[in-house]
């Protein structure tokens, strides 16, 4: 077949009589959000605006080339480039049929019967006219192409999000324009439906030979979002990969895409995964040394391999989620990975997958769990270190364990963070963090009390919930963040407000208890709190600055044994 190029009109494609159009394996999910979606529903409202009632027969608006791949062989079409703008236009159109479904069911149903699926004797399995790759199918024909919905379809990953997200917005839009500017719902969902239909047109490109439409393809220059990094490895990978092994491998990367709702996090995911395995490298350059080592005879099979590569990323990405979850079977171990998570220390998750993943010993996992968590404190938190050089220690870190490194080896590339004792109490005597990093905030208030409770007895009752979860306690300014009856304000408020000595935990009752009490009643309040944090602010007769000061000191000498050096 040569390659033909027809400008048609989109109801040409999406038509009852069409072939079906199905997205190929070797493309990415879905991945418009509300941005483009709001552009296009302004260009077709902006359409039917410009040429009001009948006069809009005769007139066409162009949404630029679909490319496609007929096979003959399953009677389809394989959609190379378009797939984003057909699959959004069959979300507006999921809409309009919603929309007329209650008052003009029958013409809900000539959309359904028309532009969404083909026409079959009843009873039979519906056949849609377009169908989304593996990740997005289930999710899509359950949200959109189903009618009437069968439930609430799950959202596993990034695009099903953005399907739904798409969805809502032009259910809000569409009314929004029917009561600002006088529409019934019927009158409005046929005009778009018509205008969809009949008046958006595109330049359809396909052919049978592969070659001529990838090369055409390559040529047009892409309206739609640039592949991320995760896309472009998942389309290499699947280009490499036997026929045989197809259904596995894309099995493989399903998992890897559902790992989390968000796209960005997954590119991240990758990027600590390959650290792992190389060395540090920057995101923008990924997908380029990715593929150069997959191409390189002498890679090790476990990254040559397209089969064992994607089992490998679909393993490490259970194993991930896991780790970002605080997920593990030791406490120990729970309680490093879950500061991790607290204190958002991104750049420790490399070093963490690969002791998780390597080391069979809970006991060496926890130790250096701990290790990098005492690093980042010491040298980022108290001490404000260089980011790039902690991120390269720690880089490091993973690389050397998943290539065999014992605990102590890891170690000592971190120790050269870890700053003398006499910089780490002399800066945290005069920390203060901000709101703003209210994890770090957490995170030491509640390893001081860990460590308090481990070193004194408790001698009134226990608290409501101890700070095994520490979610449970609020982080409570002594001297108020915003000062009223029975208080003095402060000389320099904004320096001392967030002082790690004026801060300290209290349960959620009890801190909306103190409140903005005066320190009299302050006091019995903390000391219901029955922390151990807590305990020394019964000696204070009132909070004033040097109150403020000496408790920091003591603070800052609890601090060398709360994180100490290894």
């Amino acid at each position: 077949m040569p390659t033909i190029a027809n400008a048609v009109p989109i109801g040409t494609l999406l038509t009852s009589s069409a072939t079906p159009i199905v997205v190929p394996r070797v493309q990415r999910p879905y991945s418009w959000e509300t941005g483009e979606a709001k552009e296009l529903w302004e260009d077709i409202i902006s359409f039917h605006e410009r040429y009001p009632g009948k006069t809009i027969n005769s007139r066409e608006y162009f949404m630029g080339a679909l490319v496609g791949q007929a096979d003959e062989e399953r009677n389809v079409v394989e959609i190379l480039d378009g797939q984003q703008r057909l699959a959004t236009l069959t979300i507006l159109l999921s809409v309009l049929r919603d929309k007329l479904a209650e008052k003009d069911p029958e013409g809900a149903r000539t959309i359904q019967l028309g532009n969404i699926i083909k026409f079959v004797q009843l009873g039979a399995t519906p056949e849609y006219l377009l169908t989304l790759n593996k990740v997005d199918r289930v999710f899509f024909r359950q949200e959109i192409q189903q009618f009437p919905k069968d439930g609430q379809a799950e959202t596993r990953v990034a695009s099903h999000v953005l399907i739904r997200k798409v969805r809502e917005f032009f259910d809000q839009k569409f009314d929004r324009y029917v009561e600002q500017e006088g529409f019934t719902s019927i009158e409005l969902a046929y005009r778009l439906h018509s205008i969809i239909i009949n008046n958006l047109k595109v330049v359809f490109i396909h052919s049978s030979n592969w070659d001529d439409v990838s090369d055409v393809f390559e040529r047009l220059n892409d309206r739609g979002k640039g592949l991320s990094t995760l896309n472009l490895l998942r389309n290499h990978v699947l280009s490499m990969t036997p026929d045989h092994q197809l259904d596995d491998v894309e099995d493989f990367w399903e998992q890897v895409y559902g790992l989390s709702q968000s796209s960005s996090k997954v590119d991240t995911f990758l990027r600590h995964v390959w650290i792992t395995h190389r060395g540090d490298v920057k995101k923008q350059s990924l997908f380029k040394e990715i593929k150069a080592v997959m191409a390189t005879p002498s890679t090790k099979d476990d990254l040559r391999d397209p089969y064992k590569f994607s089992k490998s990323l679909a393993a490490d990405a259970e194993l991930y989620k896991a780790i970002l979850g605080g997920i593990h079977s030791n406490s120990a171990c729970s309680r490093w990975l879950k500061a991790i998570q607290t204190l958002q220390a991104t750049s420790l998750l490399p070093a963490a997958l690969s002791c998780v993943d390597e080391w069979g010993t809970a006991t060496d996992q926890a130790a250096l769990l701990q290790s990098l968590v005492t690093t980042f404190v010491r040298f980022s938190v108290i001490t404000s270190g260089d980011s790039s050089s902690l991120e390269s220690a720690v880089y490091k870190v993973a690389y050397a364990v998943r290539n065999k490194a014992t605990l102590d080896e890891a170690q000592s590339i971190l120790r050269p963070l870890l700053r003398s004792d006499d910089q780490v109490e002399e800066n945290f005597m005069e920390l203060s963090i901000p709101n703003a990093k209210s994890g770090y905030q957490r995170h030491l208030l509640t390893e001081l009390e860990n460590y308090f409770s481990t070193s004194t007895v408790l001698q009134s009752e226990g608290p409501e919930k101890s700070t095994g979860d520490s979610s449970v306690l609020w982080i409570e300014h002594i001297y108020p963040q915003h000062p009223h009856v029975g208080w003095d304000a402060w000389k320099g408020h904004e320096d001392l407000i967030n002082r790690l000595g004026n801060l300290t935990l209290v349960h959620k009752k009890l801190n909306a208890t103190a409140s903005n009490k005066p320190f009299s009643v302050k006091k019995e309040i903390y000391r219901e709190s029955g922390l151990h944090l807590n305990e020394d602010l019964r000696r204070y007769e009132d909070w004033s600055p040097s109150s403020l000061n000496e408790r920091q000191r003591r603070l800052a000498k609890a601090a060398l044994c709360a994180w100490p050096r290894f």
